[in-house]
């Protein structure tokens, strides 16, 4: 279609995503990738029989993006309505997302627990549920999702207080986003009602590619191949009158390496944008300052026996600030693990992640095992410090994009105010649309598009 090169900086998600579609629209790119490997956030380990996932973990019902690609790369999905423990109150309750009018009767008693029988209670949450299902075309996922058009400047601790929502309840709602997210009070109200009106709206049903979403990063860092170029770090994307010219890669000792370029797709973390392209303009330097990540920790264990209840697949510690997320995701993904055999995730985000995150491996998996032993699910089977047939630990000092009230407007208008000050780079990541693998798949294939809709009308 056209002689001009295309650099794609970072090999994340969003970055093999451009990569892949531009292949797929005749154009062969350049993806310059500063780890030994592509796959960023999304990428998975294979050890010893088992499959790892060493960040992201599970798609939504609205994942359109992935589910599209999952099918062209001949990765099955798994469909799964997850059944959680919560330790609320010195005691275990169990939950199923599922909306029907009997599985609400089955949990009368687990509602009264998290607050939902109260008279405050029962009304902060029909608010709650009316507004979910009345912005039902905004709370997405998908490809094609408004959310940006309902966020503004209400983070969702003033949302919930707004609405009066006790204290109880609050913890209910907050519960399983603290669990992934961290704290997630400071963020925006829109994003974080995205994920309770994912639950609420969809049955809780979620997916997963058999071998994990490693698999997916794998496949795609597989088809790309050709067109990667690892341990190559960026140092700054060059633009010259209004235009990228091309991106310098290598240390500054060695004197770097200029790799013309036609235009440009930069993939990397919106917290990483402008110290690579000094010349953006102020609107989209201010743009991107709404961004933030959450800090996350992961420890992965294989073990020989299943570590939770019979038919649980993760126990959540909404009312504690300290104690991981756990999941058994072989209980949905068998394939995973060898026969007989479970792996056990132990997730924690924001600040006791960054307490953990500078410790040593072995440390580490010391104190989130032992802060889950402390109140450990009945029938559980967790392991000691010196159990396991392996172990990894994962350290993320941006894991989730959460954002400041307003991010996801902010975001927005990035496109339209890069927009006759450098005319070729183009912008891709989760936070260019709603912060997920979905979003960040999805903007990866959108910027990839308008690129070669470029090229192509130049060629014409």
């Amino acid at each position: 279609m056209s002689t001009e090169r295309v650099v794609i900086v970072g090999g994340g998600i969003a970055g093999l995503a451009a990569a892949y579609t531009l292949m797929q629209r005749g154009i062969t790119p350049l993806l310059v990738e500063a780890s030994d490997r592509a796959g960023g956030r999304g990428k998975g380990e294979r050890v010893d029989g088992f499959s790892v996932d060493m960040g992201a973990f599970v798609f939504t019902s609205t994942y359109d993006t992935a589910f599209r690609i999952c099918e062209e790369l001949g990765l099955p999905l798994v469909p799964s309505q997850m059944k959680f423990g919560h330790y609320r109150k010195g005691r275990w309750v169990t939950t199923t997302p599922d909306q029907s009018l009997a599985n609400f009767i089955r949990h009368l008693r687990v509602a009264a627990v998290m607050g939902f029988f109260s008279p405050s209670g029962m009304r902060a949450g029909a608010k709650v549920l009316r507004q979910i299902h009345r912005q039902a075309d905004f709370l997405s996922f998908a490809s094609d999702s408004s959310l940006a058009e309902i966020d503004d400047a209400e983070s969702y601790g003033d949302y919930l207080k707004r609405l009066r929502v006790p204290e109880n309840v609050q913890v209910s709602l907050s519960g399983p986003l603290k669990m992934i997210l961290g704290d997630p009070e400071p963020a925006g109200q829109a994003l974080m009602r995205a994920y309770i009106g994912e639950t609420m709206l969809h049955s809780g049903q979620v997916y997963m590619p058999e071998r994990g979403i490693g698999s997916l990063s794998e496949a795609l860092a597989a088809a790309c191949s050709e067109v990667t170029r690892v341990s190559t770090p960026v140092r700054e994307i060059v633009v010259a009158d209004g235009s990228v010219t091309g991106v310098v890669v290598g240390s500054e000792a060695a004197g770097g390496e200029t790799i013309e370029a036609d235009a440009v797709i930069c993939a990397v973390p919106g917290t990483k944008v402008a110290g690579l392209v000094p010349e953006l303009p102020e609107a989209v330097r201010r743009a991107l300052s709404t961004i933030s990540y959450s800090t996350g920790c992961r420890v992965v264990i294989g073990l020989d026996r299943p570590p939770l209840p019979a038919g649980w697949h993760g126990a959540l510690y909404p009312e504690d600030d300290d104690t991981p997320l756990m999941l058994d995701r072989t209980t949905i993904l068998s394939a995973c693990a060898p026969a007989g055999k479970s792996i056990l995730d132990l997730l924690i985000g924001r600040d006791r992640a960054k307490e953990l995150i500078g410790l040593d491996d072995e440390e580490i998996k010391r104190q989130m095992l032992g802060a889950v032993r402390r109140k450990a699910p009945p029938g559980s089977a967790l392991p000691a410090d010196d159990e396991g047939l392996f172990f990894r630990v994962y350290r993320w000092e941006e894991a989730l994009c959460m954002g400041t009230p307003g991010m996801l407007a902010a975001a927005a208008d990035i496109p339209s105010q890069l927009g006759g000050h450098i005319d070729n780079l183009y912008l891709a990541g989760d936070y260019m649309a709603v912060p997920s693998v979905n979003g960040a798949l999805s903007s990866g294939c959108s910027a990839a598009h308008e690129v070669a809709d470029v090229l192509a009308s130049r060629a014409g």
